[in-house]
């Protein structure tokens, strides 16, 4: 099948969107079927990586209206391509059924994904969120039944919210390389087997600054804290700001491949402390090398990780999350050792191979077929 997704920005990025399209994508050419991703750029173009087409349009940036914009100009690909193009699937459904209705008329499978709730990010104001919720509720109504999400709970939360049924496909991880060509633990001056790590994008819902205070409380000068992820926009002026007085707080930017793998590899614990999530794919990664993890307790993490292998805190709370630090500092070798059993429930549940097979299976229950075209 030739299956083109619809979403995300500067692809190969460092956002969970962005992870979950390229690793998709590139797992769905590895079983033979032909993948194209279309996402938001600063600028216009084309490359291939892995046999995957990416097609850049140029979008404006931290606008409502940004995907939007996106779909709409994905339409002018869809006609071209319509005789080969079997399934389209729009990562989002907020102002999708436009393009959706479009592409059904060109003889398209077309489905949805819905990572996330959008209306629920801090970084909007009410008016904001209420506009969001409305057209979602709207949206969401008018894509149709094809919609897909990746976790149980956020199929929950779209069913009491929006009294829409989902699919569950989860996302998937690739298991980690034996081999690693990265110098960044060097680069930065980080210390192995002694750091805190974060990754993820820079945005107020994942409570980066909450983490920062805890760290900064613990005052411990044997531990570090490394985030990772692109901080050049307001939220991540602020937490730059945050830091500055700690030298053991350091920034490391966007990561991606050998650099990501890296500071995975060697990491003491890893920390996901957001006030909400789909399925967390930095999660995911973290315990395909069997980390502990220091995590929020929020229903889409609960699906994924079981007590014996978190530590749990409540959501934005500077003391909650202080006191989990410490535990973890007070139980070093016992954190620092890892668990087998973490990898094991990763490689049963949740590879990109067995993820693709699900979501190809989900296609072909739609109605995906492959077309013949002369």
């Amino acid at each position: 099948m030739k299956i083109v997704l619809i979403g995300g920005r500067n692809i190969p990025g460092f956002g969970g969107v962005e992870s979950y399209m390229m690793n998709l994508a590139q797992e769905l050419s590895n079983q033979g079927h032909k993948a194209t991703i279309i996402c938001c750029n600063d600028r216009s173009y084309e490359t291939t990586i892995d046999n995957v087409c990416i097609i850049h349009k140029a979008c404006p940036k931290q606008s409502i209206f940004t995907f939007p914009l996106l779909f709409i100009k994905s339409i002018g690909y869809i006609l071209k391509n319509r005789k080969s193009i079997d399934v389209v699937n729009f990562q989002g459904t907020f102002l999708t059924f436009f393009s959706g209705w479009i592409a059904r008329l060109c003889g398209c499978k077309v489905c949805y994904t819905r990572h996330s709730m959008a209306e629920d990010n801090p970084k909007y104001n009410k008016i904001k969120k209420f506009t969001i919720k409305t057209l979602s509720f709207i949206s969401i109504w008018l894509c149709g039944k094809n919609i897909i999400t990746i976790s149980n709970s956020k199929a929950a939360e779209i069913k009491d919210r929006y009294g829409k049924s989902c699919t569950v496909i989860p996302c998937g991880v690739n298991m980690p390389p034996e081999k690693i060509n990265s110098n960044i633990i060097e680069k930065f001056g980080i210390s192995k087997g002694n750091y805190f790590l974060t990754i993820g994008r820079f945005d107020p819902i994942k409570n980066l600054d909450i983490l920062i205070n805890a760290f900064k409380k613990t005052n411990n000068e044997r531990y570090q804290l490394v985030i990772a992820g692109n901080y050049n926009n307001s939220y991540g002026e602020q937490l730059l700001q945050l830091a500055k007085e700690n030298k053991n707080i350091i920034f490391v930017g966007g990561v991606i491949g050998d650099d990501k793998e890296c500071l995975l590899r060697n990491c003491f614990v890893n920390c996901l402390v957001s006030s909400s999530e789909g399925m967390p794919i930095s999660l995911l990664e973290a315990m395909a090398y069997g980390k502990h993890s220091i995590v929020t307790d929020i229903p889409a993490i609960r699906e994924i990780a079981k007590d014996d292998w978190c530590y749990w805190c409540k959501p934005k709370d500077v003391d909650s999350l202080y006191l989990q630090l410490i535990n973890t500092e007070k139980n070093h070798e016992t954190v620092a050792s890892g668990n087998s059993e973490i990898v094991e429930y990763i490689k049963r549940q949740h590879t990109w191979r067995s993820i693709t097979q699900q979501y190809v299976s989900y296609l072909h229950s739609i109605g995906a077929k492959q077309k013949r075209t002369e």
